[in-house]
């Protein structure tokens, strides 16, 4: 009688990096699991998109956000679109890479939705350049979500196509996130934006977040004082008035205030524009305290008054003039 290990199951085994376990079991789908195991188990073979949704029993259009996942993080390679498991699998991008030179544009593209790349595009730019993958990575964590086919396009688009470079759009990304705005459109829309205004460095990306956040923290204080309410979000002019009043004419509350009760006195209602004709005067004037604005007031009543009197004076000398050639003509 003879005896041997009963394998069962075990006798056939494929490997499994420990990255997949250690870094990405947490946030990785069910879909994302399922494509990464079957490539693992058929590393070697020639796998497409249609051959894996089919043995898997995931859609097509999942299969293909599940393979831009695993590129990002080095886990499938796709090799004249061939996707296979690299022979490095355990090598993952963690490390930032360095800033480079912001590329010349000729002429940014219009603010509108562009075509996205596709997929393949997209999975095959993700595993020729590094940076690429590190923003897929600093985006997840931001964002606090997986990102979809989608979004990637989106961000690939933005650095491929409107030259920004991935230390900008992550520090425009974690920007959008902490005004509570991070979701994809947003950060596609303000990315053009900042495309078109030239922001291709990390100091021009910060210097304009310290901009932006001046011009927020100014609405938020104007509309406390106007006591403004459930308005929305602020337009660009709110928010490019409340900056000038507060952060370069440095005016109190005490005078914002003044000059929005003028406001409503005068018109009857609140308006922006009419209020920033009050506080540019006042600016032109060197006017920045509630002394002296009282001071001007009363400067400028006083030479009302006197204007006014001078004026009735010349009524009465008008009078008596025509009086006396009246007279002089009854006299003849």
């Amino acid at each position: 009688m003879s005896y041997n290990i009963n394998l069962g199951a075990w006798g056939s085994v494929f490997a499994v990096p420990s990255a997949l376990v250690d870094s990405h079991l947490k946030i990785a789908t069910e879909s994302q699991l399922k494509v990464l195991l079957y490539i693992l188990r058929n590393s070697g073979v020639d796998n497409s998109v249609e051959s894996i949704s089919k043995a898997v029993s995931v859609h097509e259009d999942e299969v293909k956000n599940a393979l831009i996942f695993w590129i990002e993080r080095g886990l499938v390679a796709s090799v004249d679109s061939t996707l296979s498991v690299p022979q490095n699998a355990e090598a993952q991008v963690s490390v930032k890479p360095q800033e480079s030179e912001p590329q010349p544009k000729t002429k940014p593209r219009a603010m509108s939705r562009a075509q996205h790349p596709d997929s393949m595009f997209v999975a095959r730019r993700l595993s020729e350049d590094s940076s690429l993958a590190w923003l897929m990575d600093e985006a997840q964590i931001a964002l606090a979500k997986p990102l979809s086919s989608g979004d990637t396009a989106t961000l690939v688009m933005l650095h491929d196509t409107d030259g920004l470079p991935c230390e900008v759009l992550a520090l425009l990304i974690n920007y959008c996130v902490s005004i509570g705005k991070g979701n994809m459109r947003t950060i596609e829309r303000l990315g053009i934006q900042w495309a078109s205004e030239g922001i291709l460095t990390v100091q021009d990306a910060e210097r304009k977040i310290i901009k932006l956040s001046q011009s927020s923290g100014a609405w938020a204080r104007v509309s406390k004082i106007f006591g403004l309410k459930n308005i929305g979000s602020p337009t660009k002019t709110q928010l490019s008035l409340a900056d000038i009043w507060c952060n370069e004419w440095k005016f109190s509350d005490d005078m914002l205030l003044e000059a929005y009760e003028r406001c409503v006195d005068i018109k009857g209602e609140y308006n922006i524009k009419y209020i920033n004709g009050i506080l540019s005067k006042w600016h032109q004037s060197s006017i920045f305290n509630l002394d002296a604005l009282k001071a001007a007031d009363a400067a400028a009543s006083k030479a009302k008054t006197k204007k006014n009197t001078k004026t009735v004076e010349e009524r009465h000398a008008s009078y008596d003039l025509d009086a006396l050639d009246s007279k002089s003509l009854f006299n003849d």
